[in-house]
């Protein structure tokens, strides 16, 4: 089990909300409560189908519980979608579950699952009853170097946001230099996040390809761009090389960043090994 810090539980936190008074102080603990809720009831629920899980906080992922994550049957995030997300970068071969434990607060796009029907579901996943998705993930190497899959979205930028982000692309016998706020470049899971707010597809669940899309981009005397966003089939690579000192590679948010210098190169292309994940594939449904 990945489990999320609340808010209102980290140091020095609560006793700053406690003395604002405010609305937003009473939202934070809230969530806290809800959570800790949820987290009793999945104990109790695991607890009757005799499982005695393996915890860790999503804060302290470190070479120890990564190694738990790697070599577990079945990872349960308790939080919601960043603590899903943070977990996924370590699972090989297990399914994962998401379990939002606030949905009150949280979005929890990615989880499929909440207290109110948690003990079901954990019940039917232990029959067979409930299967997990196959959902592809963007595999990223860095200078030859094989970086954790992302199961959203990779974002190629300036570590300052208001700075210019310079890089080449280059796609099958396409290359093209760009000047913009960044490059997304996004699996199907990812195509209704931080894309679609670009003006980017959403995607199936299903499918086996991933897009890529660059943020207000700079279009010389005002031309077309032909790499301006596009999809990476199965088997192709998009290739990407910074034009940047601080350029920066941004794994499914904040939590996972890498270097991005000027000179280096990275190639992104649809993972291998797909992520068994417990979603609910109509939330991805073409509108």
């Amino acid at each position: 089990m990945v489990v999320k810090t609340p808010v209102a539980s980290r140091k020095r936190v609560a006793a700053r909300l406690a003395r604002t008074g405010r609305r937003l102080a009473g939202q934070v603990m809230d969530a806290a409560s809800e959570q800790q809720v949820t987290l009793v009831t999945l104990y109790e629920a695991l607890a009757r189908l005799e499982i005695v899980p393996t915890t860790v906080s999503v804060d302290a992922l470190d070479a120890p519980a990564r190694r738990a994550i790697a070599r577990a049957r079945l990872v349960i995030s308790v939080g919601g979608d960043g603590t899903l997300l943070a977990a996924s970068h370590w699972v090989t071969g297990a399914a994962l579950l998401g379990v939002n434990s606030a949905p009150r607060s949280s979005v929890g796009y990615l989880t499929s699952t909440r207290r109110a029907t948690l003990a079901r579901d954990l019940r039917r996943i232990a029959k067979g009853e409930l299967l997990p998705h196959p959902v592809a993930r963007v595999e990223a190497e860095l200078e030859g170097r094989r970086l954790p899959p992302a199961l959203n979205d990779v974002l190629v930028a300036h570590q300052q946001p208001a700075a210019t982000s310079r890089y080449r692309l280059h796609l099958g016998r396409q290359a093209e230099d760009h000047r913009s706020s960044g490059l997304w470049v996004s699996s199907p899971a990812g195509s209704t996040a931080g894309i679609r707010s670009a003006g980017g597809i959403p995607m199936p669940l299903d499918v086996r390809r991933l897009q890529f899309r660059a943020r207000e981009l700079y279009r010389v005397h005002g031309r077309d761009a032909a790499l301006a966003s596009g999809f990476v089939e199965e088997g192709q690579a998009l290739v990407v090389e910074s034009a940047m000192e601080a350029g920066w590679l941004y794994f499914d948010g904040s939590r996972l960043p890498f270097r991005f210098p000027f000179g280096a190169r990275a190639t992104f292309r649809v993972a291998e090994r797909p992520l068994l994940l417990f979603a609910n594939p109509a939330r991805w449904a073409p509108e």
